[in-house]
């Protein structure tokens, strides 16, 4: 899996971005922003994490740390 980068994801502004993470974040059911199927937590079980989801149908993580990085240095 690759990881995916901001400009990828297509978000004009940063309340859009922001408004992604925040999904992410509070576990709500979000499409990939990609191809629009469903994302998943990347890690499950004993190490659950919402920091990082997966798209299993175009093969990309999504690592909220980094976008959230991103984020402010486009945006700034």
């Amino acid at each position: 899996m690759q990881r995916a980068a901001l400009e990828e994801l297509g978000f004009g502004t940063r309340e859009d971005a922001l408004g992604f993470l925040k999904r992410l974040w509070n576990e709500m059911d979000t499409p990939c922003p990609i191809c629009g199927s469903e994302l998943e937590l990347l890690h499950k079980g004993a190490k659950k994490d919402n920091c990082d989801w997966q798209c299993r149908e175009c093969a990309k993580t999504f690592r909220t740390m980094h976008l959230l990085d991103e984020i402010n240095e486009r945006f700034a």
